[in-house]
């Protein structure tokens, strides 16, 4: 399982790469564009050249200057504004859309990762990815398009300095060369600086995040102010980071504007003695300066521009690190579709290795056979959940193979192997959507006949139906629209509309009150028969009629058998039981021994309640 990696790239790869990706396929729009942005470029340096013109006219005193000098002004002016318009939202669309087609890749990309990179970085920070860092590409992507004008406006600029006097315009570019070398110095320290900034908002996000979604506890535990202090450093450091990025910034336009001034110097010197010597007249030396009016603005401009620019290569490094991150759960060159499974899964000699070292799974060989039920039991850390990842291949061993009806799961594509399983987690996940949607998410193309019968089933119906638009009723994930007992009955009802061979349930009940518990339990009896049923209950009363217990610690299984077989062999599983249900005192003083509870089906709520109580 790979991490989530960042390379670093030159400006030419990174920007080259958002060409060829996603922006060279608007090329039609980019060639208005460019259009426009060469009249725009033609219009501004026009000024000078119109200048030199029109001081000419009024030395020689031509009366028709007059009426045609305030003509051409008003008609370069309108020409420019109107170019102008139209490129910015020419590019605004273009770069939207840009914005929405990266967006939703890197959406599709994560939905496709390995689990294992995605538990790699908090959810904050890979938020931030997605909104702050394609943001960000947005602007600098704009900035560099806008640099695109601004050269094609020098250059036009410096064609007409030429046209007047050559040897004064190649002066005036020597002095203007001196800006590249505190550019890029500057460009430098932008480049490094954003790119902590974006690691910063990140931590910053995820810091405020878990903040706010403990925030019971912190009020119940008064840490309101150690919480402040946590999230107060990430604020300082994250201000702090942005000063220096702004004195960088801030620091090229004066050094653009200081070097303006030392070209207006050296051109007004340059401009008298040329003019005492005849090569030169007035017009010349107002276009000239009219001129290098026109080159400070996108000077500075392009300054700005570079930036910003340097600030978006940081960006695009981390999504690039997204798209670039190779999955390692994949079908493999010879998988194959396999059929409804009957539900004999087998574990053979099974480890498995988190990226951080740990060792979750030791040497795991296990047997599950078709249409029963087997429990997980054992400390908090013993691996049980890990079991269950590794049946649908969220992840894969890190050594040993798992078998599904004597194919090795490797060997079935993941789709095939995905569409025999069916998850009841204590976390029961609503997605956006109404309530029929919802239950047939279990199985592409349920109709609303199959999601009634399987709500019934799940005893959801009752409630549903006093929804104000009953199935119709548009679900909203975010609001706690459901009690815990109707979110479970929704995702129970999920699955049964899935109607797969292998069912798991992660501690389906673990948070959930005796009498929802009691009715959720039924449901779930009723969606156990027949299938191949993996249970996680820490509530040893959930599992006391499965047909195979298995007790884990530390990795291994250190046990298995049914409920009676291992109470009458103790260890850790009478431990457990006798924790849950038997520490009272007996009469002599000694605790008592952990009762014999026979294996027989509940009858009903209150045969449960006095089984739990262990009679």
């Amino acid at each position: 399982m790979a991490e989530i990696q960042t390379k670093r790239l030159t400006a030419r790869e990174a920007y080259g790469r958002l060409w060829h990706d996603w922006v060279k396929k608007h090329w039609p729009s980019l060639m208005v564009s460019v259009v426009l942005m060469i009249i725009i470029a033609l219009t501004t340096a026009g000024y000078a050249k119109f200048m030199e013109y029109a001081i000419g006219g009024l030395e020689a005193r031509d009366v028709n200057i007059v009426f045609w000098a305030p003509i051409g002004i008003i008609l370069l002016t309108l020409t420019r504004s109107i170019c102008h318009y139209s490129n910015v939202i020419l590019q605004n669309r273009i770069l939207s859309r840009v914005q929405a087609d990266m967006q939703r890749e890197m959406y599709d990309t994560l939905v496709e990762m390995d689990l294992g990179q995605l538990l790699a970085e908090a959810p904050a920070a890979i938020a931030a990815r997605f909104s702050a860092d394609i943001e960000l590409i947005r602007m600098a992507t704009v900035a560099v398009f806008g640099s695109l004008r601004d050269v094609l406006t020098l250059i036009a600029t410096i064609a007409v300095m030429l046209s007047i006097d050559w040897a004064m315009t190649l002066a005036l570019i020597c002095v203007f060369g001196l800006v590249f070398l505190p550019v890029g110095i500057a460009g430098s320290h932008i480049r490094n600086t954003s790119k902590e900034i974006q690691q910063e908002i990140a931590q910053m996000t995820s810091a405020v995040n878990e903040g706010l979604s403990g925030i019971r506890m912190v009020r119940t535990y008064q840490l309101e102010d150690t919480l402040k202090a946590t999230s107060n450093k990430s604020f300082e450091r994250l201000y702090h980071l942005r000063v220096a990025i702004v004195k960088w910034q801030a620091a090229l336009s004066p050094i653009v504007e200081a070097l303006a001034g030392v070209a207006v110097g050296v051109t007004l010197f340059f401009v008298a003695m040329r003019i005492q010597s005849g090569a030169i007249d007035i017009a010349g030396m107002i276009g000239l300066i009219t001129a290098l009016g026109v080159l400070t603005n996108p000077g500075r401009k392009l300054t700005q521009a570079f930036a910003i620019g340097a600030q978006g290569i940081s960006a695009l490094e981390r999504v690039y690190g997204f798209f670039d991150t190779k999955n390692t759960v994949t079908d493999g060159p010879d998988t194959v579709e396999g059929g409804r499974a009957k539900g004999q899964i087998i574990f053979d000699e099974v480890d498995f290795i988190y990226p951080d070292g740990f060792q979750a799974l030791k040497d795991i060989n296990l047997t599950i056979e078709a249409g029963k039920t087997y429990a997980f039991v054992g400390r908090s850390g013993a691996g049980k959940t890990t079991v269950f990842n590794l049946l649908p291949r969220l992840f894969d061993p890190s050594k040993g193979e798992i078998f599904l009806d004597g194919k090795e799961i490797k060997s079935l594509t993941l789709k095939s192997l995905r569409d025999q399983i069916s998850l009841v987690s204590q976390d029961s996940i609503l997605l956006s959507g109404t309530v029929t949607e919802n239950i047939g998410f279990g199985r592409k193309g349920a109709d609303e006949q199959a999601c009634i019968k399987a709500a019934k089933a799940a005893a959801a119906h009752g409630f549903i139906s006093k929804l104000t638009n009953g199935y119709d009723t548009v679900i909203e994930p975010s609001k706690a629209t459901f009690s815990g007992g109707e979110r479970q009955r929704l995702s129970i009802a999920r699955a049964i509309v899935r109607d797969a061979p292998v069912l798991l349930l992660d501690e389906p009940t673990s948070a959930l009150d005796a009498e929802s518990e009691a009715s959720i339990k039924e449901a779930l009896d009723a969606l156990s028969k027949g299938r191949t049923t993996l249970v996680i209950a820490h509530r040893l009363s959930t599992i006391l009629d499965a047909d195979q217990i298995v007790v884990m610690d530390g990795g291994h299984i250190i046990a298995q058998g049914t409920h009676d077989e291992l109470l009458e062999d103790g260890g850790l599983y009478a431990d457990l039981f006798n924790l849950q249900f038997d520490m009272s005192p007996a009469k002599n003083g000694h605790p008592k021994r952990h009762r014999h509870v026979s294996r027989r089906p509940a009858q009903g709520p209150v045969e449960r309640i006095i089984r739990m109580m262990g009679f």
